[in-house]
């Protein structure tokens, strides 16, 4: 697919944003930083995207598709358990990928940005919500051939799943080390008997 100059320009923003933000958070990040960063002008900036809240909002767009379709292209195994293995592997991948800096934008901009504009509210509660429903999915799969304890409901381990490896990312954050996100891995694991 050849990119216009002008999608290129938008993606080299976003991009650029996306490294910044994600490391720095959103109030420490200027329009002007993303300026330096991404080496466009200021009126390409704002020609792509109106402010900075309309940029970090199609920003965290990106990073959701992006997110989702990275998940969904890591699962290779045929039992559902073995496709919750799979996301666990790649979400470690990917914060290995990271060296453990930034963490995960969207629990990060969730914790900066969702009390203060609902519309990052909406986006960040999508993503978690498509997250817990594709293990959801997998979960019941589980459940409805004897692989899982018929008791649990499947929507809340998978809520659960999810704050357990944010949680587990944000540690891995703090401690620059992967054994906090790795312990939770292992817990997951114990549990669902993987």
């Amino acid at each position: 697919m050849n990119l216009t100059k002008g999608e290129k320009t938008r993606g080299r923003i976003l991009r650029s944003a996306m490294s910044l933000i994600n490391t720095r958070g959103y109030t420490n990040t200027s329009i002007n930083d993303i300026i330096d960063a991404s080496g466009v002008q200021k009126g390409n900036l704002y020609f792509h995207f109106s402010s900075k809240d309309d940029l970090c909002l199609a920003l965290i767009e990106e990073a959701k598709k992006e997110h989702l379709a990275y998940l969904k292209s890591s699962i290779k195994s045929e039992t559902p358990l073995d496709k919750i293995d799979d996301l666990l592997k790649a979400v470690l991948v990917r914060h290995r990928k990271m060296n453990f800096v930034g963490g995960c934008i969207f629990g990060n901009i969730a914790l900066e940005m969702t009390d203060i504009n609902p519309r990052f509210s909406a986006i960040i509660k999508d993503v978690f919500h498509q997250w817990e429903q594709l293990l959801a999915v997998f979960l019941q799969e589980a459940r409805d051939c004897g692989d899982l304890n018929h008791e649990l409901d499947p929507l809340s381990l998978a809520r659960f799943i999810v704050a357990s490896l944010e949680g587990g990312i944000m540690m891995a954050k703090v401690n620059k080390s992967e054994d906090h996100i790795v312990n939770c891995m292992d817990m997951i694991r114990r549990m669902l008997r993987i």
